[in-house]
């Protein structure tokens, strides 16, 4: 061996604690960085803790802490060392001696925060018990870089004065520090991935059919299994029908009955992750699915494609119940103020002032369509009783008609009685002492003025309405004897015009179910049971029936209808939570 290959190799091995301080602080730029990703980049943990989870309320924000003071007391240490350690000089000497002290201080304080974290089970825990998110992993990454960096900056501190090492040895040092940097990223990235938790599968999207104009024949039978332990929930979409279970959601098109999309949690538990079915609920003008998880907190879903579109976001943060209709908006039920959101990002909108003080005595309902947003509140006592209609923009928020509706003798226990239709069309009933009530007709995308109020039928309600006609069942006075004395078509164009129904063979057997009647463009159905489950028609704009078509439908079958996408579909649930049978007619 030469004597300048020995003087090159002697001078490197002297420069092995610089190069290790440059791995070091590599290191810590590493972990400042992944601290910083976890703190104000990375997805939170979406619901609060409690109960045994208050010990963990902030650990991830605990280790961001813990590796951001131990990766700036190493660096402060080793840039001072650098500066004034590396002179020769007693001060040197003293300065070095100090760093040393210093960096056995910060690694000893790390190493203890890292054990007392107890990182290993508190991180199972909240992996089992709550959804994945790069949070915690990106921390744990972080405090491990930091004291990682901080162990070499020891090195350093230790023997400062060697020679500045070779740009390739410089060069290597910086490459092997980057390496382990990006190994801690990729740890965190596929620890946090919540994905792999879940079977998520999209589709394209796809344009709406009509729902047909007469009711055909059969053409498809879907069977929909549940566990009687956990339940299901079927909404009805624009493109179909979205089963709701505890594991998730799945959606089946509503022309064929073939599954379109999925998002499915694998190995839930009522102990972790899963989805609250009675907050499960579908926003027809976004044509959204919102769903509630334990554990996660708020999930979009748009319901054509099965995309998510978010989790959190303002709405989340709301503790105020969400209104009926096709928005998403929630309402103060002491001041009556409602909040508009965006139902495909969770973002505010808008948010209204409140009732007055004499209309607040009742809870205000409220009613969302694509079109208007309407407040319904009581006012007065009496013989002076009214409605008060007001109707928002949905865009803006701003009111563009107010209107009262005399409502004398109306009942002051309840509240007036509000229902939206998936055309948008709403009916607002006031109960009144006595058999008869108020109910007001408000058609969709028209203004106040051209509401049709009715007083003048007994224990009415409206079973169905489409953009232009309700269909109203009334003279009942056991709303379990079938189908009722007399079923009217209302025509809700121009002033308003009624048109019954011929019963040619009333229904004998009761019936039990409140969605049972479609309007068609062309035919009213209704479903019925004598002997058997029949959908029974008539022409809308005639009244005369028309021939019925037999359901088959297991004992135990708690059928409705309704309509989606190229189909009238007849949603048979079983009454102890067996399973479902969606049929769908042409």
């Amino acid at each position: 061996m030469s004597g300048d290959q020995t003087t090159e190799r002697a001078r490197v091995l002297r420069s092995i604690p610089i190069l290790a301080g440059l791995i070091g602080a590599v290191l810590l730029a590493g972990g400042v960085v992944l601290a910083l990703y976890s703190q104000f980049v990375a997805a939170p943990i979406p619901v609060p803790f409690n109960g045994d989870f208050s010990e963990t309320t902030d650990f991830p924000f605990r280790l961001v802490v813990g590796a951001l003071v131990v990766a700036g007391a190493a660096a402060l240490t080793g840039a001072v060392v650098l500066v004034l350690g590396r002179r020769g000089d007693e001060r040197a000497t003293s300065v070095g001696a100090g760093g040393v002290l210093a960096i056995l201080f910060v690694l000893g304080g790390g190493l203890w925060f890292a054990v007392a974290a107890d990182i290993p089970s508190t991180y199972q825990r909240l992996t089992s018990d709550f959804v994945v998110t790069p949070r915690a992993s990106s921390a744990i990454a972080a405090l491990a870089l930091a004291i990682s960096g901080a162990l070499l900056i020891f090195v350093f501190v230790v023997k400062p004065t060697g020679p500045v090492p070779r740009w390739w040895a410089l060069t290597a040092a910086l490459v092997i520090g980057v390496i382990p940097v990006l190994g801690a990223a990729g740890f965190a990235v596929r620890f946090g991935d919540d994905s792999v938790s879940s079977d998520h599968v999209t589709a394209e999207a796809a344009p709406e059919i009509a729902a047909p104009a007469v009711l055909g024949p059969e053409k498809f039978r879907l069977q929909i299994p549940a566990d009687p332990d956990l339940g299901h929930r079927i909404l009805v979409a624009r493109s179909g029908v979205v089963v709701a279970t505890p594991a998730g959601l799945t959606q089946y098109d509503g022309a064929t009955g073939t599954e379109r999309w999925r998002y499915l949690r694998r190995d839930i538990s009522t102990d972790s992750v899963w989805n609250r079915l009675e907050d499960t609920t579908y926003l027809r003008a976004e044509d959204v699915v919102l769903t509630k998880w334990r554990n996660i907190g708020w999930m979009a879903f748009d319901a054509a494609t099965g995309e998510l579109l978010w989790t959190g976001g303002d709405f989340a943060s709301d503790p105020r119940s969400t209104t009926g209709g096709h928005l998403l908006a929630t309402v103060s039920s002491t001041t009556g103020q409602v909040t508009r959101y965006d139902a495909r990002t969770g973002r505010e909108m808008w948010r209204t002032a409140g009732e007055p003080a004499e209309c607040t005595a009742g809870a205000p309902q409220i009613a969302t369509t694509m079109t208007a947003i309407y407040r319904v509140a009581r006012c007065g006592d009496g013989e002076a009783a009214t409605v008060v209609v007001t109707a928002f923009d949905p865009v803006s928020g701003e009111v563009r008609d107010t209107r009262s509706f005399p409502t004398p003798g109306a009942v002051r226990a309840m509240n007036a009685g509000v229902r939206v239709f998936d055309s948008g069309f709403v009916w607002v009933q006031c109960h009144q002492e006595g058999a008869v009530d108020t109910a007001i007709f408000l058609p969709p995308n028209q203004p106040l003025s051209s509401v049709i109020v009715d007083s003048g039928h007994k224990y009415s309600d409206v079973e169905e309405a489409d953009s232009t006609a309700a269909l109203v069942s009334s003279d009942n006075s056991d709303p379990r004897a079938g189908l009722g004395d007399r079923w009217e078509v209302l025509s809700a164009v121009g002033e308003g015009s009624w048109t019954e129904l011929e019963m040619t063979t009333p229904a004998i057997g009761a019936m039990y179910v409140e969605d049972r009647a479609e309007l068609l463009t062309d035919r009213v159905v209704v479903l019925t049971l004598d002997d058997e489950f029949k959908l029974r028609s008539w022409d809308r704009s005639t009244g005369r029936e028309g021939p019925a078509v037999p359901v088959a439908i297991g004992p135990d079958g708690n059928p409705r209808v309704a309509t989606t996408s190229g189909s009238l579909i007849v949603i048979a649930s079983d009454r102890n939570g067996r399973g479902s049978e969606i049929i769908g007619f042409g």
